[in-house]
């Protein structure tokens, strides 16, 4: 029950907009530390997909 109870509790304190930007959920209770630390995991991690989609097409390309 706990778990269930963590993920609805979960909210979304980062998104992109459609330009690609960070998009930070002001209204969220969360603390301005554990922000911080969603909106550099969250673009560290949309750069990571970019060159790994990046890498796949161009492999797709050589074929």
């Amino acid at each position: 029950m706990s778990a269930i109870t963590k993920l609805e509790s979960h909210e979304q304190v980062v998104t992109f907009d459609s330009q690609g930007k960070v998009v930070v959920n002001k209204t969220s209770k969360v603390s301005s530390k554990v922000i911080a630390r969603r909106a550099i995991e969250a673009h560290s991690e949309r750069k990571h997909l970019e060159q790994d989609f990046d890498r796949y097409y161009d492999n797709l390309l050589d074929l």
